[in-house]
Formats: structure tokens, sequence, C-alpha cells
């Protein structure tokens, strides 16, 4: 599996949730806080806590912003129905890096669900061309295509 579960935590349980809750708790914060954070927000993903997420996303974002910490401000804000934060995050992460495949594939998602049928097809093809290989989020975004009848290219 790629993607953001895959490079921070993903798998991970509960327990390692509670873990890095209590370690980001302490008064003097770790050295690796950075790292603790995102582990934390992917975990919050995983399991469906969606403001949690954004808003340890938003954390690291402000310590240190890249690709991944805004492109888990974009999902968990496309998770929560928030499609303007979630595009404006997908747009920070797409500028720090441009060929990021999940990037593209949830712009993709936000353009289907806001009914923009060109940018739509072109981020899916993109998110493609650039390796997109998440099962799920393709599943996702080809649900989504056939629901609202666009979005790919062969439409």
């Amino acid at each position: 599996s790629s993607g953001i579960n895959a490079e921070y935590g993903g798998g991970e349980s509960k327990a390692a949730r509670d873990n890095y809750e209590r370690t980001l708790s302490y008064e003097s914060p770790a050295p690796d806080t950075h790292s603790i954070r995102l582990r934390l927000a992917s975990i919050y993903l995983q399991l469906q806590q969606y403001t949690a997420a954004r808003n340890m996303f938003l954390l690291a974002c402000r310590d240190s912003p890249s690709c991944i910490t805004w492109l888990g401000v974009g999902i968990s804000c496309y998770r929560l129905g928030e499609l303007k934060e979630a595009e404006q995050a997908l747009s920070e992460a797409n500028i720090l890096n441009n060929t990021d495949p999940e990037v593209w594939g949830y712009l993709s998602l936000v353009c289907l669900k806001t009914a923009r049928k060109l940018e739509a097809e072109q981020s899916y093809r993109y998110a493609l061309r650039v390796g997109l290989k998440d099962p799920d989020l393709l599943s996702e975004i080809e649900s989504i295509q056939r629901e609202v009848g666009f979005g790919d290219a062969g439409f």
C-alpha cells in the first residue's frame, strides 16, 4: 500500500494513538514532535476521526509544511465534506510536490464532487500518469465517476 498511511504509521492501533497523544501532552515537547504529529494524524485518518486528523495535520503544517502535511489536511477536509478547504490544502500540497499521485487523485475527487468535468478528467489522467496505484482511492474515484457520469477520459 502506498500513500500517507504507508508512510506514517498505517496499521497502527488505538494503543499507538494513545501513546502518541500522551507523548504530545507532555509540557516539554519531544524532539521528534513533528513525526509524532504526522503518525498520530495518520492514525486519526485510519480511525476515521477526521476532525482530529485535520487539526493534527494543521499543527504539522504550522511546524513544517510539506506535501504530506497538506495532503493530510486535504484528505481530512474532503472526508468531512469541506470541499473548498480540501481543494485549498491539496493545492498547497501540489505546489510543494506536483507529482504526488494521491494529491492528484483527491483533486480529481473534489472536482467530481463540485461538477468540474474538465478539471476532474485532467486531474484523474495526471494521477494515473504520475503513478496512482492506491486501489481504494482508484475505486472511490471510479465509483464517483460512474455516479456523476464524467471524470474519466473514457466516458
